[in-house]
């Protein structure tokens, strides 16, 4: 992880030990740090780090620290980046929450608490991840590890179960019919009828739950797809 540190005094804040930046550091993640104007920053490069995290150090200076987010999201390739506002707690009352930061942590900051905070912002603003680790809300397919997990629990699933739920979701967005996913998922040799694939899909969205259970969508005479903006040919 790499994080972009904006602050009042960039100099100050890497020699304080208990600073956002240091604490970072400390974790071992990766650091530069900014002023609140921005103008001592390459953000094409910054832009580079895919997973490129922008932590703006407050403080006190709440309307301060909001222009410096407003021109971050106007404006430029670091637009569409996770931020986060390190704030004292008497000036969190000030802060606006319409503004357009995703998560914010109290100074002085506790070291796991950032951290755990730049995770999750990490995970959320994640897609999907590589062909082998398909990952769609909180829902992770390892499809090398044969493995699914939701909010981080493991998804007990039979063997058919785990195929239908890795096909939907390597072609998410893509409408299948009852007949192609027999074909695609269980075989040209499978004697099974149609009625296979409604009870499958049934027991998958039983196992994730009332709220995942709706990343499988049913379209209507026509059969199942994937929940999402993400379709493959």
């Amino acid at each position: 992880m790499r994080a972009l540190i904006i602050c009042a005094e960039p100099e100050v804040a890497r020699s304080q030990p208990d600073s956002v930046a240091s604490v970072l550091v400390d974790l071992g993640c990766g650091v530069d740090l900014a002023r609140f104007d921005l103008g001592d920053i390459d953000e094409e490069r910054l832009a580079r780090w895919k997973n490129l995290m922008i932590v703006i150090d407050a403080g006190d200076d709440v309307p301060r620290a909001q222009r410096t987010l407003r021109k971050l999201k106007e404006e430029g390739p670091l637009a569409d980046r996770p931020v986060i506002i390190a704030i004292s707690l008497a000036r969190l009352p000030a802060l606006d929450v319409s503004a357009g930061f995703d998560d914010f942590v109290l100074l002085p900051v506790v070291p796991a608490e950032l951290y755990a905070r730049l995770r999750q912002l990490d995970w959320h603003s994640a897609t999907f991840g590589s062909e082998e680790v398909l990952k769609i809300d909180e829902l992770v397919i390892d499809v090398a590890g044969y493995e699914a997990r939701l909010g981080g629990r493991r998804l007990e699933l039979t063997h058919q179960e785990f195929e239908l739920l890795r096909f939907l979701s390597q072609h998410r967005g893509r409408v299948f019919t009852r007949d192609q996913l027999l074909e695609r998922v269980w075989g040209y040799q499978y004697a099974g009828g149609t009625r296979t694939v409604d009870i499958h899909v049934r027991r998958v969205r039983a196992k994730l739950g009332a709220h995942a259970g709706g990343l499988i969508e049913t379209v209507r005479n026509v059969g199942y797809k994937m929940r999402g903006d993400r379709a493959d040919d």
